[in-house]
């Protein structure tokens, strides 16, 4: 009796085990494609409405937000700023994917720095995205983030410190 438990119980391990691993590699075929997402962002916003859905939903906040006014937004601030770089800083916390919907929950910092006029702006969040399978391809139908302060971003760093860091 005690040999099959220890067959059951290898097979158990096993199966956690290579569950948590077809679950990580899952969400990190969604967390690499807002990895694409962040490598247009600053080059060529004009891709980004290839990586999402018909049916978009953006909210920032408490506020909607439409794709072609990002798109238009980022191309505006790419013609302001000289020498722009754009940089994501994400952590996956949470995650599921199935056959045809997925979603990762994710905490990122996004900075945006430009030597035309020493712009440094960093906005810290926690966002929700979640994917549909449209043909063969995930895309982005949900976009939902809120605001978190960033304490790495000293009064002496930022002229907006406490918009970022609100004092209640």
């Amino acid at each position: 009796m005690k040999k099959c438990n220890f067959i059951t119980g290898s097979v158990l391990v096993f199966s956690l085990v290579f569950c948590g691993q077809v679950l990580a590699t899952g969400t990190n075929n969604l967390a690499n494609i807002l990895k694409n997402l962040d490598g247009l962002t600053c080059t060529q916003p004009e891709k980004l409405p290839d990586y999402y859905a018909k049916n978009l939903v953006i909210m920032v906040d408490d506020k909607r937000a439409l794709l072609e006014n990002r798109v238009k937004a980022y191309r505006h601030m790419m013609s302001d700023f000289r020498d722009m770089s754009c940089q994501v800083q994400r952590q996956v916390l949470s995650g599921q994917v199935g056959k045809e919907v997925g979603y990762v929950l994710v905490d990122e910092i996004i900075s945006i720095t430009s030597k035309s006029n020493d712009t440094d702006e960093r906005q810290h969040s926690v966002c929700n995205y979640v994917f549909v399978k449209e043909g063969s391809k995930w895309k982005i139908s949900l976009e939902q983030c809120s605001s978190l302060p960033d304490y790495s971003i000293g009064p002496h760093d930022d002229a907006l410190y406490y918009f970022h860091n609100p004092v209640y």
